[in-house]
């Protein structure tokens, strides 16, 4: 259990601190970063750790059918471009609220959806308090919102803090990234049925699901992440980037936060298998959770919300009533 608990910290500190990578990455253009990020974090990871996990996993990619592998392929190219969404949100309105807004909306979503493509929707009790869960996630999801909004027109009128001509496009962009995070749920759900084969070979569980993931990020995400950040590059013909100087330092970075990103989805299926039958329900109520008052620490300590005090204050409000939701989907999960 007491390991079970050190993987979930490790998991949860991954995935709120990812986007840290996603601030600076400084010579590199957007694009520059976006294509090792799409190589390296949405592609290489994915395979090399379901290979080290699952020898010979692709036959239970090519044994499944394949609409199946084309509609979870498709779910990740949706999610693919919200990605694109979520880094450039970060760029523009900051860590903190991105991973907010893009929670609260990509866990409803992702939540809900699902239980009616498996055709599982739980009784009534369950069901009442889940819908409940999620109406308050969407009201956490506001008022993290008029945060944002708060800290857009304080910009405006304080002449110590500087105006963001970017923050609406930022803003709108961390929105729609969470529709992109239920569809890679989605996804998920379709892609597990070639996790189910393995389990049926004899494969690991918490090994096998692995496997869903590459079919959904090396899939249609790659795509869509590698080929818009190319075409950019084409446009802005910055392909020199990759060898300017200081450029060995935006390669570190642009590594390390893909290991991040990924690694913070593989370690959270394995605390959830160590934690026993807490593990669904107290895993989810502690990653998410423990994400996003991590994501909220690194914005307040990288200055985001530096002569935002008012602001601050509501985002703080907004992070609780998120975790509130959280909690409530948590529990709703373990009645049905």
């Amino acid at each position: 259990m007491a390991s079970g608990f050190l993987v979930l910290l490790i998991a949860s500190l991954f995935q709120g601190s990812f986007g840290l990578g996603m601030k600076n990455y400084k010579p590199f253009s957007w694009e520059a970063f976006w294509v090792v990020f799409s190589i390296i974090g949405i592609l290489i990871f994915p395979i090399l750790w379901t290979s080290i996990e699952v020898p010979g996993f692709s036959k239970y990619i090519w044994a499944t059918p394949m609409g199946t592998l084309i509609l979870a392929a498709g779910c990740g190219f949706l999610w693919g471009v919200s990605a694109i969404w979520y880094g450039k949100a970060i760029d523009n309105i900051g860590l903190s609220l991105t991973v907010g807004i893009n929670t609260g909306v990509g866990t409803s979503l992702g939540s809900l959806i699902p239980l009616f493509i498996l055709d599982k929707v739980p009784p009534a009790g369950p069901f009442a308090v889940l819908l409940a869960g999620m109406a308050i996630m969407l009201v956490g999801v506001g008022v993290i919102t008029k945060a944002g909004l708060m800290k857009d027109a304080q910009s405006k009128t304080d002449d110590e803090v500087s105006v963001n001509d970017k923050f609406m496009v930022g803003l709108t962009m961390a929105l729609l990234s969470g529709f992109g995070t239920a569809a890679m749920n989605i996804g998920y759900t379709f892609a597990h049925q070639a996790s189910v084969l393995a389990v049926a070979d004899g494969v690991d569980p918490v090994k096998a699901s692995l496997i869903a993931y590459v079919i959904v990020f090396a899939g249609g995400a790659f795509i869509a992440n590698l080929g818009y950040a190319l075409y950019v590059m084409k446009q802005n013909a910055t392909w020199g980037d990759y060898l300017k100087k200081g450029a060995s330092f935006a390669y570190f970075k642009a590594i390390l936060t893909s290991a991040l990103w990924f690694g913070a989805l593989g370690l959270y299926a394995k605390s959830t298998a160590l934690l026993g039958d807490l593990g669904p329900v107290v895993g989810w109520i502690g990653f998410m959770s423990l994400a996003l008052i991590i994501a909220n620490l690194w914005g307040i300590k990288t200055g985001e919300w530096k002569g935002f005090k008012r602001p601050l204050g509501m985002m703080n409000l907004g992070n609780i009533i998120l975790i509130i939701s959280v909690i409530a989907v948590g529990y709703a999960n373990s009645l049905s």
